[in-house]
């Protein structure tokens, strides 16, 4: 029989078109061993998600290998990558409000939809279906609801029920308990006791070990994009008993150990049958109180040791091994294990908010308007060369922040080169018209200058900065009825939704991609499904505009009786005034260069 199981080595992922930001690296071998359930556990931002994305293939990897069994996870196919379809089918994921993932009108359908990538035959189907609810804890009679309609507890257990529909080799969870009560966790435990009884795998990122961890084989504590620890569950949940985040039950455990009512054999499980925990405690109380102070640590029933903080284990189900020639880190250290440490993360983009904040957005897109101007008026190569180059001194302080970018600005490039190209070519005569071809490139690539000097603005301007400007320049028009108020609030909410709109979209192929068992990467949303993306896309963005709505409204916005406060005021400063001298200078030359 072939053995699944995971090998990830010397991985390194980095955010999309920047490869200078690291998001997650393993510079160990790291192991899922089949038939086996791990955690992931860190603080918020720590890499579980990105590793759970990287092993689903919905993350490009760009050093190291994935495989699964003897298959890798991405395969190469002439100078492209794509994802391994066995590999890929043997893998369910479920990502962060996975609730928010429907593409059907109705449950079925939505089950239907997640089996359709297997190619199964209709009865197959069916009885798939039927046993997916049933697990999941869903009446057949949801079968024809709206997944909309239902309750945020039973979209959730829909969610489950997509992926156990597929039988998946492996489960990837990312946080499933987040929202469920006591009933919906023991439900999905015991799903992932008899997925692991079946011989099949998952690993789960939780921020709650505490309900998962009975079932748990293993745990991976991931902190700053990189896995610190990889160990049997039993003993990281010895080596934490004592923390104040630890669990109940395990601090109550510790707390028994102390009394020396450890039941036999405790070192080999998490927790100890009720039976036998309450065996050993009767036994300890039954003891000596003189024996149990000189012998605290012994055992309650003949033969029986107290649980070490690290006791000998068994082989793991999960291995963390150094490549060849790597040396002894702290992940692959013995135990005793040291104690998870809470990392405290960085500003947010501090780079970022520096650039927001330095220029008033008065005097840039007064300096925008008076260069896209004198752009647009070149009707010669020179002055689109000296347009090309101010673009070019203006992005080069950039270039680490615009590189998202670089995608849409070659494929624009390429447009171009299509254009002139068509506009060149005569049928009858077969020719091709140089001059026409010319000038057609040069307009194009004209406006092209214009657009590369708007790109940078949304970095160099908050939405709330646009605002504030626009408010304290035209503020004086609501004297004469003008709702300067509603005006600039629109402009702001447009350019606040312009980031909100590609990460929504980002996310729903995301989603797409992983359920219909896509082989592309990620970027590149096959044909097929972008249907089933935008429909659940264009309802997140109503839903998101109807949220902000009433939020406005809460906050008093459109009231006229309400008078607003301002937090601060923009004021020209220095960079102001020599970025304006800069627009003028540079919109002087490229006005002389278009007279002559």
């Amino acid at each position: 029989m072939t053995d699944l199981s995971w090998r990830l080595e010397e991985i390194r992922v980095c955010a999309a078109g920047e490869r200078d930001k690291t998001l997650l690296t393993i510079k160990e071998k790291l192991v899922f061993k089949e038939g086996t359930i791990t955690l992931l556990i860190g603080s918020n931002g720590a890499g579980k998600s990105t590793l759970l994305e990287t092993m689903a293939g919905l993350r490009r990897l760009n050093e190291g290998e994935i495989a699964l069994g003897a298959d890798n996870l991405w395969m190469k196919k002439g100078r492209r990558r794509r994802l391994s379809r066995s590999v890929v089918q043997n893998t369910g994921i479920a990502l962060q409000h996975s609730e928010s993932q429907w593409f059907a009108a109705t449950v079925k359908e939505e089950l239907l939809y997640s089996l359709k990538p297997y190619k199964l035959e209709p009865l197959e189907k069916e009885r798939r279906l039927h046993d997916a609810l049933q697990a999941a804890g869903l009446p057949a009679e949801l079968l024809a609801r709206d997944p909309w309609s239902l309750s945020g507890g039973q979209q959730r257990r829909l969610a489950l029920a997509c992926l156990l529909a597929c039988k998946p080799q492996w489960l990837l969870l990312d946080e499933p308990t987040a929202g469920l009560d006591a009933e919906g966790i023991s439900r999905l435990c015991a799903v992932l006791a008899a997925h692991k009884a079946s011989g099949r795998g998952a690993v789960v990122a939780t921020h709650d070990p505490g309900a998962l961890l009975p079932l748990a084989d293993e745990v991976v504590v991931v902190e700053g994009g990189s896995v610190r620890e990889a160990v049997a569950a039993s003993a990281w949940a010895n080596a934490h008993a004592a923390d104040a985040a630890a669990p109940q039950a395990l601090r109550a455990l510790a707390k028994l150990r102390g009394f020396a009512a450890q039941p036999p054999g405790g070192g080999a499980a998490v927790w100890p049958a009720p039976k036998a925990l309450a065996a050993a405690i009767h036994a300890a109380a039954a003891q000596p109180q003189s024996g149990r102070a000189d012998a605290p640590a012994a055992a309650a029933l003949p033969g029986a040791a107290a649980l070490p903080l690290a006791a000998p284990q068994a082989p793991p189900a999960m291995e963390l091994r150094p490549s060849p020639g790597a040396k002894p880190t702290a992940a692959n250290a013995s135990p005793p294990l040291p104690k998870t440490k809470r990392r405290q993360l960085p500003p947010a983009q501090p780079e970022a908010q520096r650039l927001a904040t330095r220029f008033d957005p008065r005097a840039l897109i007064a300096a925008y308007m008076l260069l896209a101007a004198t752009i647009i008026m070149q009707h010669s190569w020179s002055g689109l060369l000296l347009a090309g180059a101010l673009a070019a001194a203006i992005w080069l302080p950039l270039r680490a922040q615009m590189r998202p970018w670089l995608g849409f600005i070659r494929a624009y490039a390429l447009i171009i080169l299509l254009f002139g190209v068509v506009a060149g070519a005569q049928i009858q005569p077969l020719s091709f018209d140089w001059e026409q071809s010319a000038r057609t490139m040069l307009r194009l690539a004209t406006l092209f200058c214009a657009m590369l000097l708007g790109l940078p603005m949304l970095l160099l301007m908050t939405p709330l900065r646009i605002q504030r400007a626009l408010e304290q320049t035209f503020g004086w028009l609501s004297r004469f009825k003008v709702p300067i108020s509603a005006i600039t609030l629109t402009v702001t909410l447009i350019f606040r939704f312009i980031p909100l709109l590609l990460k929504e979209w980002e996310r729903f192929a995301k989603i797409a991609h992983a359920r219909g068992k896509a082989i592309t990467p990620v970027g590149s949303l096959p044909p097929s499904m972008l249907a089933s993306a935008i429909i659940p896309y264009i309802r997140s963005i109503l839903r998101m505009a109807e949220q902000m709505a009433e939020a406005l409204e809460a906050r008093g916005f459109g009231n006229s009786e309400i008078r607003s406060t301002q937090g601060f005021r923009l004021r020209f400063g220095r960079q102001d005034v020599l970025l304006l001298a800069g627009a003028v200078f540079g919109a002087a030359l490229l006005y002389m260069v278009a007279l002559f």
